[in-house]
């Protein structure tokens, strides 16, 4: 690996936001070349790549998400990285999830065995659920009591609810929200190749599969600390140490101005990052909560944020709270209220006066996006 080089702060976090599609230019278009561009975008909150997108881009609409999500569309929904849900380009989302699927697997049958069903009973219940979407798409209640009406008598709704999610986490069904609002979810369920014709997400090696998506996400985020990485996958080290071996060729080590360690990056990113600029003092933008790019740090996040402000940026389980950034640092954080349909914010210290009337005019334009469709 090469040896290290020491890039200044404000530089590179210019560079991540321009690749992630925040910065001063326009964010990748379509939606799968933004996915693309953040190694997924995160998806367990209803809301998150909803924000994410319009936060990007605010020509953007939600009908243009379920629209990507469709049969025939470009992106697809899986659980992957730390059993997360993301959306995915459909030509990478085998790698994320054949890299993690030991993960899913293992948690879904530890739960199964907790219930009294082993993993041949689980692989049944996963096969009829398989069976009963053969004829099209249900809702989940409707393949559930589709499922129900097939159980012995000693078996337990959860050794259904469990069949469905084995499944899906094998990689041979898939859902979609059919809700016609960003604010709400109604789960159809489908056999995947009739969601995702000609996609497949079995049969690939793991290892091959993790470094695939090992170097995927330093694309995306390099420069980052194998912290980092082990923090997003959610795969252990034993996995990895392997992963950024095979990959030791195409890093590079470079230290970044406040931070203590050395990092990894693709040595192509380099040359991007010298050629940034510091985003303006004036540069205000708002992120969803979970937002990929906080997202994608654990060890080395203090370079978007005040180590003194930690508690309020981030919950007791490390989830990023939706934030307000100035100059690409998290200077507060911002919230949609379902009930009153309204956004509120909470500075983390005092901005001057037109960088706060710049922030009231993202805060209004995040406000007037979320109420474009019912709650």
């Amino acid at each position: 690996m090469a040896a290290s080089v020491t890039l200044p702060a404000p530089v590179e976090r210019a560079a991540i936001a321009a690749r992630h599609g925040w910065g001063p230019d326009a964010s990748p278009r379509p939606l799968a070349t933004l996915a693309a561009a953040q190694a997924g975008l995160h998806a367990a909150r209803l809301l998150t790549p909803y924000v994410t997108a319009h936060t990007r881009d605010t020509a953007f609409t939600p009908g243009e998400l379920r629209e990507a999500l469709a049969p025939g569309g470009t992106l697809v929904k899986i659980r992957c990285m730390r059993r997360t849900l993301h959306l995915w380009p459909l030509d990478q989302a085998v790698d994320a999830h054949s890299a993690t699927l030991r993960l899913r697997l293992g948690a879904t049958l530890a739960t199964a065995r907790r219930h009294g069903l082993a993993e041949a009973g689980l692989r049944r219940w996963g096969q009829r659920a398989v069976d009963a979407l053969a004829g099209g798409p249900l809702s989940y209640r409707d393949l559930q009591d589709h499922l129900v009406k097939q159980r012995p008598a000693r078996a337990g709704i959860e050794a259904v609810r469990l069949g469905i999610k084995w499944a899906w986490e094998s990689g041979q069904i898939t859902f979609r929200n059919t809700a016609g609002s960003l604010h709400r979810e109604v789960r159809q369920y489908a056999l995947l190749d009739h969601a995702h014709p000609g996609l497949t997400l079995t049969g690939r090696d793991p290892r091959a599969a993790t470094i695939a998506l090992v170097r995927r996400y330093l694309h995306a985020y390099g420069p980052a600390a194998e912290g980092d990485l082990l923090w997003w996958t959610g795969l252990t080290r034993a996995e990895i140490t392997p992963t950024l071996a095979a990959l030791d060729q195409e890093l590079v080590r470079v230290r970044i101005d406040g931070l203590p360690e050395d990092l990894l990056t693709p040595e192509e990113n380099l040359e991007h990052i010298r050629a940034a600029s510091p985003l303006p003092p004036d540069h205000v933008r708002l992120l969803a909560f979970e937002d990929p790019t906080f997202k994608g740090y654990f060890t080395t996040r203090s370079r978007y944020h005040d180590p003194a402000h930690t508690a309020r940026a981030f919950n007791t389980i490390g989830e990023v709270h939706a934030a307000i950034t100035v100059a690409g640092r998290i200077a507060g954080t911002w919230a949609w209220d379902k009930r009153t349909r309204t956004v509120t914010s909470t500075l983390f210290t005092a901005q001057p006066v037109p960088i706060r009337r710049l922030i009231r005019q993202h805060l209004e334009r995040a406000e007037t996006f979320l109420r474009i469709e019912p709650c």
